[in-house]
């Protein structure tokens, strides 16, 4: 969300080529040359689960799915797992993981709301020490589910207080965690409804290098994802939206950001199928590598089907707040005319793309980035520190301003740069402006995929 705020961004690689050493003459006995040193490796990034945490975990998803076949009534899955018992094999390893054999129990209540059979469920607060650097520690979960008497609503509230992850010199802590559903499933399986998850603070802690000081890096304040499925007759509507009251790093703020798309004419039949794929994948005993394998091909196959159905991506807001001021973008993309050949041709279906986008961002906030920039060149204890700073930051916003405005590519309109990016037939136009595609983008689209060597068929099982 914070790329909307900043307007100019740059980005550059270096890559030094040594130099081929030459001869020496042997008129004397040269010093031995030192050594090259090796470039030091990147530090390897934590890792979150060891291999023997995720396998755990894929396996009672699996042996759950397994248990429920292709059983779609709510009521009854959730009657079954009320009595479900993972197997023994697996007990352990989830007792290790969770502090008990049943993470995440439930049970059927009397009590709830009218007309409906409720349950309740919790996770037991615990410490996960996984061993590998990267541990776990939550308080209680709680969990009430409620569906109808035909099995086809779904309603869940849950609270989690808190959960960190924790590693040597930082941590990752999410607290005030709750979560809302409402589905209703019809007659093609499909669970239309909404889904809300709110999180109070997410708070990211570490340690500069070469200190044992633990600080706070990076806060994110009231954070909300919000998602909806509609069903508008033959066709479906997908709903996303984000929201981040504040975003705090240092001593800067972005008060808020904001994150909003929608999908239309989703074939809901394509939907309906490709739910029902899934659903059949998960009561059959795949292997992961197979299931993955398929997996991604039943979600191109959707993604094939919307496309060629005429489905557009709708932005309605990505915008971002820093000191008062707004910078926002909104648009739309869809693909004209897609043919089923266009798949098989990367470069084609580039062309079929037809996308609109409108920018705003006032020059007041490209003046308080630059201020943010041209502050760490300057030495704060300078006499004139202040004066450097609102030089550079002038320079920055002239360069910004001008260049835009005199090049053609935005119009200043009451203080606020605008400009509007149009794609479509393959070529890009910015406030009207035709824009060269970069050679290297082309011919990235140009090239075609190595081939693969032919599938050998999988060995009986035994």
């Amino acid at each position: 969300m914070k790329k909307t705020l900043l307007a100019v961004a740059m980005a550059s690689a270096l890559l030094a080529i040594p130099s081929h050493a030459q001869d020496a003459a042997p008129a004397a006995t040269p010093a031995p040359a030192p050594a090259p040193v090796p470039p030091a490796a990147p530090p390897k990034p934590p890792e979150i689960f060891k291999p023997e945490t995720s396998a755990t975990l894929r396996a009672a998803q699996k042996e759950f799915d397994l248990a429920a076949g292709k059983e779609v009534n709510v009521g009854k899955k959730l009657e079954l797992y009320t009595k479900f018992q993972f197997s023994p094999e697996l007990q352990p390893k989830l007792k290790e993981i969770f502090g008990t054999e049943r993470p995440l129990a439930i049970r059927r209540v009397a009590n709830g709301p009218k007309g409906q059979i409720n349950y309740v469920g919790s996770l037991a607060p615990y410490t996960y020490l996984q061993g590998n650097g990267t541990d776990f520690t939550w308080t209680e979960m709680a969990v009430k589910l409620s569906t109808d008497k035909a099995g086809r609503a779904l309603n869940t509230d849950s609270t989690w207080p808190s959960l960190m992850v924790t590693r040597p010199g930082g941590s990752l802590s999410f607290n005030d965690i709750s979560m809302t559903t409402r589905a209703v499933y019809g007659a093609d399986q499909v669970g239309y409804g909404t889904a809300l998850i709110k999180v109070g603070s997410v708070v990211v802690r570490d340690s500069a290098p070469g200190s044992r000081e633990i600080k706070e890096m990076m806060r994110f304040e009231g954070v909300e994802a919000k998602s909806d499925v509609r069903r508008r007759g033959a066709m479906a509507e997908i709903v996303y939206s984000n929201t981040i009251k504040a975003i705090v790093v240092g001593d800067e703020r972005v008060e808020r950001s904001n994150f909003a798309i929608r999908i239309t004419n989703v074939p809901a039949k394509a939907l309906a199928e490709m739910t029902k794929q899934l659903r059949d994948q998960q009561g059959s005993n795949m292997e992961d590598q197979a299931e993955v394998k398929r997996t991604l091909k039943t979600m191109t196959d959707f993604g094939k089907r919307m496309i060629a159905a005429g489905a557009t991506l709708f932005i309605d807001d990505i915008s971002a707040a820093y000191r008062g001021n707004v910078a926002s973008l909104k648009g739309r993309v869809r693909f004209q005319k897609v043919v089923e050949a266009d798949f098989g041709n990367l470069n084609a279906l580039m062309k079929k793309i037809a996308a609109h986008f409108e920018v705003r961002v006032p020059v007041a906030l490209v003046r308080d980035v630059a201020r943010v920039f041209a502050g760490k060149s300057v030495d704060p204890s300078a006499p004139d520190a202040a004066k450097q700073i609102d030089a550079g930051a002038d320079a920055m916003v002239s360069m910004v301003v001008g260049k835009t405005v005199s090049g053609g590519f935005g119009t200043l309109v009451q203080d606020e740069l605008r400009t509007v990016i149009d794609i479509k037939d393959g070529k890009v136009t910015v406030n009207g402006k035709p824009v060269e595609v970069p050679a290297g983008v082309v011919n990235s689209l140009k090239a075609q995929p190595a081939p693969q060597p032919a599938e050998q068929p999988a060995p009986p099982a035994q």
